[in-house]
């Protein structure tokens, strides 16, 4: 009983995401002002576009987009007692972690602009650092500066070791730093439900984080292999050890594919995955959710899943708004979308 009231908000909350037939006739529309009117025409997303009426860019449809994931998971939070909220923590830890990456992006493009970013003010006031110092660090060393006596403080220490680490190394720093410190606490956590589900979770992202980046590895860069076992997550959920160092070793895609049609995810079949364009990633974490939400039907699973669509929904109406803008053909941008659903 405890779940009931939860549960009975976040199907009210779904019933609010957009069909596949939405998105399709999204992808059709011939201004981004079209689409924005469509998408102030929607239960979902009426509220934070408003009466705004202005030449949209991706930016600014992204930031007003992420105000509507802001707003569920506020909503969703409030409605929470003190021991779902342990598992609405490590959504918000990474909402912190995709903000920095954000910034991080912002002072290597040289784009100023992100002075005037908006930060929802609920993220404002459980975030774990300084949000106003950091979105005014036009440098590296000011961005680290304004991270000092914070949980990410010695993030990127281990950067310190590189030639002219780009934004790709310290966003990948960000992500191991969240998925390894989320998944140290949730190990520590005692045995129920709860912790089962979060391994779950976690741990398919980590594991199939880890592939895709071995994986990347061995078609684009020519890492060594203590550079690449130095970038991955350090953990394992449903993958053994000796496969993680098989995969290692393996010195081309063919004898990789070999060994990842021994695993558990794929256990025999064909393992030819396009992981570099995350497609197989987004179907295998969508795949996990349901899974899990149908073993725990009471329980944080299907709430932790519905902001997981949401995310999802948010990247694809980005995506959108982006190829209308640059005309892309409405066919193209379908093959691009559509294929996750």
């Amino acid at each position: 009983m405890r779940y009931s009231g939860l549960i009975t908000k976040t199907r009210a909350m779904s019933g609010r995401l957009l069909p596949k037939e939405a998105i399709s006739q999204l992808t059709e529309l011939h201004t981004v002002g079209e689409a924005i009117n469509y998408l102030r025409s929607t239960e979902g997303y009426g509220s934070v576009f408003g009466g705004q009426d202005e030449g949209w860019h991706r930016g600014q449809a992204e930031e007003v987009l992420v105000r509507a994931l802001y707003e569920d998971f506020e909503g969703l939070y409030r409605f929470s007692d003190a021991r779902q909220r342990l598992a609405f923590q490590y959504v918000f830890y990474r909402y912190e972690t995709d903000v920095l990456k954000q910034f991080l992006k912002m002072i290597f493009t040289g784009q100023m602009q992100r002075k005037e970013q908006y930060v929802d003010p609920f993220f404002c006031r459980h975030v774990r650092f300084p949000v106003e110092q950091v979105g005014k660090a036009a440098t590296l060393t000011e961005f680290e500066q304004a991270l000092a006596g914070t949980p990410y403080e010695k993030v990127f220490l281990k950067l310190e070791h590189f030639d002219h680490p780009g934004y790709g190394e310290y966003a990948t720093e960000l992500e191991n730093y969240y998925y390894t410190q989320a998944y140290k606490e949730i190990s520590r956590m005692p045995r129920g439900n709860l912790k089962n589900i979060l391994q779950c979770i976690y741990g398919t992202q980590i594991d199939w984080l880890n592939l895709m980046w071995i994986y990347r590895s061995r078609r684009y860069y020519s890492q060594t292999r203590a550079e690449l076992y130095a970038m991955l997550i350090p953990f394992r959920y449903r993958l053994k050890k000796e496969e993680i160092e098989a995969m290692l070793d393996a010195p081309g895609l063919v004898e990789l594919n070999r060994i990842l049609e021994k695993t558990a995810y794929f256990k025999g079949r064909e393992a030819f995955v396009k992981m570099e364009d995350e497609i197989s990633y987004q179907q295998v974490i969508e795949t996990m959710y349901r899974q899990v939400s149908q073993k725990y039907p009471m329980s944080i699973a299907p709430v932790l899943r519905y902001l997981f669509l949401k995310e999802q929904e948010i990247e694809r109406l980005t995506t959108i708004i982006e190829g209308i803008r640059y005309q892309i053909p409405p066919k193209e941008i379908q093959d691009y979308i559509l294929i996750t659903i």
